[in-house]
């Protein structure tokens, strides 16, 4: 992109994305990641509300209570959930909030794009406070 930034060219509308859209590469991401860190953290790719039925086939839609249905089957509870993305399109927070479960968001770039460094001291504070 000879000399362009990225997030400029967004700010201009050259390469927005259209409303409920399915983010890019998230057919071929695996839904959730087979082993957790620390006993404590659970991976998951971003989940998609009904808002995105139509354009999913039935056998790859994964939404927020796919992810406490699966733990659930481990017999485990999420307690606290960090958003990591840097839009609030893809879900609704309150469906993480009515399984009595902690939502906070931290807005990251993504794609490829390394996060603030300031992103790993609020991590690290948030998960901190009540959580390990």
């Amino acid at each position: 992109m000879s000399g362009v930034n990225r997030y400029d060219q967004y700010r201009s509308g050259q390469g927005k994305r259209k409303k409920n859209s399915i983010p890019h590469n998230w057919m071929n991401c695996p839904p959730i990641a087979t082993s957790g860190i620390a006993n404590a953290f659970v991976v998951f790719k971003t989940p998609l509300d009904y808002k995105y039925n139509s354009k999913i086939a039935i056998h790859k839609r994964f939404d927020p209570i796919t992810v406490f249905q699966h733990m659930f089957s481990y017999q485990q509870s999420i307690g606290l959930w960090i958003d990591l993305t840097n839009t609030t399109r893809y879900y609704d927070k309150f469906e993480i909030e009515k399984m009595g479960c902690v939502y906070k968001k931290i807005a990251c770039a993504g794609h490829g794009d390394l996060p603030h460094p300031e992103v790993f001291i609020v991590l690290m504070d948030l998960t901190e406070q009540d959580f390990l």
